[in-house]
């Protein structure tokens, strides 16, 4: 008897082993700065019995490549900057997802599908996008010529007509002060064909266009507002609350922002503000944040990644997803899917305007959105600590103070950084 006992612990110990090995094996592990994949995962592990996925959040995914010995390797990345050159070559070729028909590039925005390509290799599929805009208030939309966008010389045509001076000449009203934030003088070169870019391990861009768009910044600072001091003192007094605030007090026209902190601004119940996106003649330029996900050239579960992308990239379940969270309710909550607009075309046409109503009347024009070149994965960190200050300190810049040189500003940011 107790032989047999025995026997019947050892076998089910023997089973309780292979199932956690199995367990083990078939674990989905999915590296991702956007916390809100946690929630995803929680709704693919309710619906999967067999495959289970689990989170491990990293600030910057890019910056963790290639993974360090001691460490569990992803089956999935999901982040911003992975189609950098040194990037890029640690993730596996996703054809087959096409070539077997597990999905349809057509589902796809084409700009967004086609930047995950290398050499001609589908490499990293989009998962989200960002667009900038200008808001106003509703009560000043009879100003607005457009619908659905402005271009930067209708912003400031339409801004400066705007502009309020008192028995003092002093401004009580300024349209927009473009000087005064370094995200909008950014968005002016990137929509001025500056073509930020990497080649060749260095970061370069279109030297003419830059110096064009700080000569157009200028020539609009001085001429409509004054001058940058004017702008800087004007902006101290009045301007010192949210976004929102700026524009309902009246004092300012326009405020710049980019679709997920607007939209999470509209979902709050600011039902008093409208949006316009901003482009050039020819396009909509998407925030260079935008998220891709890939599968990790050392997978261990290359099915397992298979079968969670497969369910991610559905409609249905990325309604789910919006339903789900709106659910919630929560506070914290970010706009979309992670963070943006769906890159698939129907959630984002047809299923994101349901809970983001104000969508409704004015959708990411197709047609006109224009991905970001590759950027490496410290972008960010250069260009809040380069080119924007540059961009700021040479459009603020008097004759008597010279603007601070890009080199010295580079230089400064690698000592920070590398040494």
């Amino acid at each position: 008897m107790a032989c047999i006992y025995r026997t019947t612990v050892l076998f089910l110990f023997i089973l309780f082993f292979i199932s956690c090995k199995q367990q083990e094996v078939e674990k989905v592990v999915i590296w991702s700065d956007c916390s809100e994949v946690a929630q995803y995962i929680e709704l693919f592990n309710s619906t999967h019995s067999e495959t289970k996925a689990v989170l491990v959040y990293k600030e910057n995914p890019a910056l963790s490549l290639p993974v360090q010995k001691n460490e569990l390797p992803p089956d999935i990345i999901i982040g911003s900057w992975l189609q950098g050159d040194e990037t890029i070559k640690y993730f596996k070729s996703i054809n087959y997802l096409f070539d077997r028909n597990l999905l349809a590039t057509s589902i796809f925005y084409p700009q967004l599908i086609d930047s995950g390509k290398n050499e001609n290799n589908y490499i990293l599929l989009p998962v989200s996008f960002n667009l900038p805009a200008i808001i106003f208030s509703d009560k000043n939309k009879d100003l607005i010529t457009d619908a659905y966008t402005l271009t930067i010389e209708q912003i400031r045509e339409i801004a400066a007509s705007y502009n309020k001076k008192n028995k003092k000449g002093t401004y009580t009203q300024i349209g927009f002060l473009p000087s005064t934030n370094e995200d909008f003088l950014y968005l002016s070169a990137k929509l001025n064909d500056c073509n930020f870019r990497e080649e060749k391990n260095k970061i370069i861009w279109n030297e003419e266009n830059l110096y064009k768009t700080i000569d157009y910044i200028k020539e609009w600072v001085n001429t409509e507002n004054t001058s940058a001091q004017t702008e800087e003192d004007f902006a101290f007094k009045y301007l010192f609350m949210s976004d929102y605030r700026q524009i309902s007090s009246n004092n300012t026209l326009f405020a710049y922002i980019t679709s997920d902190r607007l939209f999470k601004i509209m979902h709050e119940d600011h039902q008093q503000i409208d949006y316009r996106w901003i482009r050039n003649d020819s396009k909509i330029p998407i925030e260079d944040s935008y998220k891709m996900l890939g599968i990790y050239r050392d997978s261990q579960n290359q099915v397992g990644a298979t079968e969670f992308i497969t369910w991610f990239f559905n409609s249905q379940n990325q309604e789910d997803m919006l339903k789900r969270k709106d659910n919630l309710n929560l506070d914290t909550e970010l706009f979309g899917i992670a963070g943006g607009f769906s890159s698939l075309r129907d959630v984002t046409e047809h299923i994101i305007p349901v809970y983001y109503n104000q969508l409704l009347t004015n959708l990411p024009p197709q047609n006109l959105l224009a991905t970001p070149q590759k950027l490496p994965a410290r972008w960010n960190s250069y260009k809040t600590a380069v080119i924007q200050p540059f961009l700021k300190g040479s459009v603020t810049a008097t004759e008597n103070q010279a603007a601070p040189a890009i080199q010295d500003l580079e230089s400064e940011w690698r000592k920070k950084i590398f040494d």
